[in-house]
């Protein structure tokens, strides 16, 4: 509708350098004190260079153990999808299926060319925030990398 109007403008994640940054600010903001490499390390490997959940995983470092926030954060994310999936099972066993071959793409890669996925299922996992559409690169990625880690959960 915009066509010709407007630019798109990708507002993403951070790199990982910027991320490992921002957890550092925060994290001598926030807490007092700096985060050892390891923890920030994993703190990326759940989260990735997503803003708010870093900032929620820092924040919550006041009170709970970094290994417990992300295991609860993944959980959660996972639970989403899973009774989302289930929900669909219930309705459309064969769209289902679908669904669980397209997120199969993702088992290894985080990213690929949106051409790989029916314009159907594309269409529905981008209005569920599962997945995340490029225009301009023409690829798909999950949300988040903790959607991603959560995928990858439910596909062991």
């Amino acid at each position: 509708m915009l066509e010709g109007r407007c630019r798109y403008i990708l507002v993403d994640d951070f790199d990982k350098e910027t991320a490992l940054k921002f957890m550092d600010f925060l994290a001598e903001d926030i807490l007092g004190r700096k985060l050892s490499n390891e923890d920030k390390e994993l703190i990326y490997s759940y989260v990735g260079g997503k803003i708010v959940d870093i900032i929620l995983v820092i924040e919550e470092l006041r009170i709970k153990e970094l290994k417990t926030i992300l295991e609860e954060l993944l959980t959660e994310k996972t639970n989403k999808l899973m009774y989302l999936l289930y929900d669909i099972k219930e309705e459309d066993e064969n769209f289902y299926n679908k669904i669980m071959n397209a997120l199969k793409l993702f088992k290894n890669s985080y990213e690929v060319v949106y051409c790989q996925i029916s314009k159907r299922i594309v269409e529905f996992l981008v209005k569920k925030n599962i997945l995340f559409l490029n225009p301009q690169k023409g690829t798909l990625k999950p949300q988040s990398y903790l959607i991603w880690n959560a995928i990858k959960r439910l596909l062991k």
